[in-house]
C-alpha cells in the first residue's frame, strides 16, 4: 500500500466544522423550524375553546417574533460562551509554551537567561494555581543541581568550613533568585520542599517562607534568616555557624545535631523544637524563646540568654549551660507534655554507599 497518497488526503469534513459550530447550526434550524411551526400550535393551546382571534395572522406574527427574540438572546448568550471558552483554551495554550520556554531558559549556560527563567516561573505560578506545586518543585530541583554536596553528613556540620567570601547574591545570582522565589510563593498546602545537603553559605532568606522545609545536612554557615519562617522545617545536622538568626520562626523545627555557635538569635522562636546534641556556643539567644524545647546534650557555653524564656524545657546533666546559669528556675516538664516534634533516624538520611560488583569466575577467565 502507497502511503504518499494516505499523506495527500485531508480529513473528512465532519472533522472540519467544530463542535461549537455544529451545536450552533443545529440550533440555528431548530429555532427557525420552531418559529415557522410552532406559533400557530401555542396561539391555539392559549385560546382552547375560546373564538379566535379576527386578525389571526397578526397573532401568529407577534408569536413569532417573541419567539425570534427569544432565540436571538439565546443564540448571543451561547457566542459569549464560546467567545469566553475559546479565550480560555488560547490563554491555556500561552501558559504551556510559557512554562516550556522557562523550563527550557534554566538549563541555558548564560546566568541572565536562567535568571529570566526563574522569574517567568514566579510569574506563572502566581497566575496558575494548579502550576504552583510544579514550579515549586522544579525550583527545589534546580536548586539541588547546582548547589548540591550528595555526600554531606552529620559530621560535616561539626567541621568548620571556609566560607565564601562573596554574598550568594553575588555568587550565584540564580540560585539566589530561585530561594527567593521559593520564600516567597504562596504556600502549597501538604507540599515539602527538598532543599537537603546544599551548600549555599552567605545565602540570604531574609523573610522567607519556608514552612515544612527540608534543609537537613545543608551548610548554611553566616546565612540570613531574618524574620524567615521554618516552623517544622527540618533542620538535622545543619551548620548555620555565624547565621543571623534574629526574630526568626523556627517552631517545632528538628535541629538534632546543627551547628549554631556565634549564631545572632535574638528574638528567635525556637518553641517545641529538638535541640538535642545542638551546638550553641557563643550564640545570642536574647529574649529567645525556647519553651518545650528539647536540649539534652546540647552545648550552650557561653550563649547569651538574658531575657530568654525557658518555660519547661527538657534538659539533662549532658546539657552545658552558661557559667552562672542557674537552672533551678527552669520548671520541670514530662516527656508526655511536649509537642509533637517529626521523628527521623539518621538512616534515613544518611548516603547508602553503593555496592561493590565483584567479578564471577567466569568474568576472570
Amino acid at each position: 500500500m502507497r502511503t504518499d497518497k494516505i499523506a495527500r488526503v485531508g480529513p473528512s469534513w465532519r472533522y472540519r466544522i467544530s463542535g461549537p459550530l455544529f451545536l450552533t447550526a443545529f440550533l440555528g434550524l431548530g429555532a427557525l423550524a420552531g418559529a415557522l411551526f410552532l406559533p400557530r400550535y401555542l396561539l391555539a393551546w392559549d385560546l382552547g375553546t375560546a373564538k379566535p382571534p379576527a386578525d389571526y395572522a397578526t397573532a401568529v406574527n407577534n408569536i413569532r417574533t417573541a419567539l425570534l427574540q427569544g432565540v436571538g438572546g439565546l443564540m448571543l448568550l451561547i457566542g459569549a460562551y464560546l467567545t469566553w471558552r475559546q479565550l480560555q483554551l488560547s490563554r491555556h495554550g500561552q501558559a504551556t509554551e510559557s512554562f516550556a520556554a522557562a523550563i527550557a531558559h534554566l538549563g541555558d549556560p548564560s546566568v541572565d537567561v536562567r535568571l529570566g527563567g526563574v522569574y517567568a516561573l514566579e510569574r506563572i505560578s502566581r497566575s496558575s494555581t494548579d502550576d504552583r506545586l510544579t514550579i515549586g518543585e522544579i525550583l527545589s530541583a534546580f536548586v539541588r543541581n547546582r548547589a548540591c554536596d550528595p555526600q554531606r553528613d552529620t559530621r560535616h556540620a561539626r567541621h568548620a568550613t571556609t566560607a565564601a567570601s562573596v554574598n550568594l547574591s553575588l555568587r550565584a545570582p540564580d540560585i539566589h533568585a530561585a530561594l527567593t522565589v521559593l520564600g516567597r510563593r504562596d504556600t502549597v498546602r501538604g507540599q515539602v520542599l527538598h532543599l537537603d545537603r546544599l551548600v549555599l553559605p552567605k545565602a540570604n532568606l531574609a523573610s522567607a517562607r519556608l514552612r515544612d522545609a527540608d534543609f537537613h545536612f545543608s551548610d548554611l554557615t553566616e546565612a540570613a534568616f531574618v524574620g524567615a519562617d521554618l516552623t517544622r522545617a527540618d533542620l538535622t545536622g545543619v551548620r548555620l555557624a555565624g547565621a543571623i538568626l534574629a526574630d526568626a520562626i523556627f517552631y517545632q523545627a528538628d535541629l538534632r545535631d546543627a551547628v549554631l555557635t556565634g549564631a545572632i538569635a535574638e528574638g528567635i522562636d525556637l518553641r517545641g523544637a529538638d535541640l538535642t546534641k545542638a551546638d550553641l556556643r557563643n550564640a545570642n539567644l536574647r529574649g529567645a524563646r525556647l519553651d518545650y524545647g528539647d536540649l539534652r546534650g546540647a552545648s550552650l557555653a557561653g550563649a547569651v540568654l538574658t531575657g530568654a524564656s525557658l518555660k519547661r524545657v527538657v534538659f539533662d546533666e549532658t546539657t552545658a549551660w552558661p557559667d552562672g546559669f542557674d537552672t533551678s528556675r527552669i520548671r520541670p516538664v514530662r516527656l508526655r507534655s511536649l509537642p509533637p516534634v517529626r521523628i527521623r533516624t539518621y538512616e534515613e538520611l544518611a548516603v547508602q554507599p553503593a555496592p561493590v560488583e565483584t567479578d564471577s569466575p567466569a568474568g576472570a577467565e
